[in-house]
């Protein structure tokens, strides 16, 4: 008997994954259908040779794909061959590998359109209001050994040796081994190989950095965590912006900078495009808190919930242990004084220009202490070493705005939704859709790349929803094809 129950359990619990499968499918084709619709897609074509596969037919099969955490166009030719679902999505065509990948490389950009339609839907049904959205940044490898790269200084000398003078055995034995490799290249005449010396010089003058990747031009050397430790690898770096409510990512940015100081603006744009809506809140990292960000988001309407490194030390309860550090002087808003350990009040000393900041603003560097108070204390010498401490404060008004709003229960409550939001989506493209192996090549391509990923990932999280909300699937469906024709 309990034998005979759980064979009717794993048979039901089977036929619910295939119900489920077959669902997903559905949603992903309705998906697809609605965002030609609303965006009016169309693909001009040649009465001349054999007519190309049906485009929409082309991005089902592959979106379907991406979906299944398949990005082997080998694997998905396969697929459309001997698997039913991808069959039935695809309206049984049957491309080759090559054609898959041509129209990976050609037509990836459309799914863009596809997350924003996903996110549009997703609004209009009642799943979300995108009030707040939650930025962070990862990164991304590039698909480039770290063995195939040239440096400035190799370069010079292949110049050297081509242009003024060869190279001696010593100098060559300083070339890395690419470099070796490409002086003894005989398929190239030294005309060309010079023509590429001063491609690749620049290239890296246009980079600002030393090194240069061979195989993917476009990657920036970025510090990367490896076993607890930061290493420089040839990397881009992705910008995500992440609904708090839904989960849904609203907008995803390959960018060169190796830093996130002065992203939001262009992440920012493309959401609001994606959403056509605006949000109300933007969470960030205290490294995102330059004036440039807080100008553009006031500017905008759209209240910043960025904390500043003090504040992001005392949310986390990662306090200094030096008990004279600058988290332990008090700042008397009401009388513009710092009060120090020792109970003495640092007042102002001066008002300056600071120097002005990448985006355009300056701020206002004050400058806080008391010689007297300083010169008399016990913890002369540990306190300080100079003559007496001092206090430098960088103010803005935008900043101040942002810093008290930082400081309230309320703005700490709304930016703890941020940690809960955005940490997810960096380890599930590494691990599940194994995105830093893939040979993908170019920042054009790895952002469509990420628009596709992104694309599949809000698919799935779309299901899981509806689901969740115990919607009826085939009202939402009607609603998909509703909102696809207005």
């Amino acid at each position: 008997m309990i034998l005979n129950n759980y064979i009717l359990s794993d048979k039901s619990r089977e036929i619910e994954e295939m119900e489920d499968e077959f669902q997903l499918m559905y949603l992903a084709s309705t998906i697809v259908d609605g965002t030609f619709n609303f965006f009016k897609i169309e693909r001009k074509i040649s009465n001349v040779g054999k007519p190309p596969f049906d485009l929409k037919d082309m991005i089902k099969l592959i979106f379907y794909g991406y979906i299944n955490k398949i990005t082997s166009t080998v694997e998905l030719a396969y697929n459309a061959k001997y698997n039913h679902l991808y069959n039935l999505i695809s309206h049984a065509i049957e491309p080759s590998d090559r054609t898959i990948r041509d129209y990976c490389k050609y037509f990836q950009s459309i799914y863009q359109l596809i997350m924003s339609f996903i996110l549009i839907v997703a609004n209009r049904i009642g799943l979300t209001d995108f009030e707040h959205i939650a930025i962070d940044g990862t990164i991304k490898n590039a698909y480039n050994s770290s063995f195939n790269i040239i440096k400035e200084k190799d370069i010079s000398l292949l110049i050297k040796h081509y242009m003024v003078e060869e190279l001696t055995k010593d100098e060559i034995k300083k070339l890395r081994r690419t470099a070796r490799k490409f002086l003894d290249d005989k398929s190239k005449t030294d005309e060309e190989k010079i023509e590429i010396l001063f491609h690749w010089w620049q290239l890296l003058d246009y980079s600002g950095q030393v090194s240069l990747a061979l195989n993917d031009h476009d990657a920036r050397l970025m510090k990367v965590k490896d076993n607890g430790q930061k290493y420089p690898k040839f990397s881009f770096n992705i910008q995500l912006g992440t609904d708090t409510k839904s989960k849904l990512i609203c907008g995803v940015n390959a960018v060169q900078n190796p830093t996130d100081h002065y992203q939001i603006p262009a992440l920012m744009n493309q959401i609001l495009v994606n959403l056509q809506i605006k949000p109300q809140k933007i969470s960030a990292d205290t490294i995102y808190s330059t004036l440039a960000n807080l100008q553009y988001l006031e500017e905008l309407g759209i209240t910043a919930l960025i904390p500043t490194k003090q504040q992001n030390r005392e949310n986390s309860g990662n306090l200094p242990d030096n008990p004279f550090a600058i988290d332990y002087f008090v700042f008397d808003e009401y009388k513009n004084v710092f009060i120090c350990p020792n109970n003495e009040e640092l007042t102002l000393d001066g008002a300056y220009n600071a120097p002005q900041e990448k985006g355009g603003g300056n701020k206002i560097k004050l400058v806080y202490s008391n010689y007297q108070a300083c010169k008399n204390c016990k913890y002369k010498g540990k306190c300080y070493t100079s003559n007496h401490r001092t206090i430098t404060r960088y103010v803005h008004e935008v900043t101040y705005k942002v810093e008290r709003l930082m400081s309230t229960k309320d703005g700490i409550k709304d930016y703890k939704l941020r940690s809960k939001t955005v940490e997810a989506h960096n380890g599930t493209f590494k691990r599940i859709y194994n995105y830093d192996c893939l040979p993908i090549i170019g920042l054009k391509r790895v952002q469509n790349l990420m628009f596709t990923i992104v694309a599949s990932y809000n698919l799935i999280r779309l299901f899981n929803l509806i689901k969740v909300n115990k919607m009826d699937l085939h009202s939402v469906i009607s609603s998909i094809k509703f909102i696809s024709l207005t």
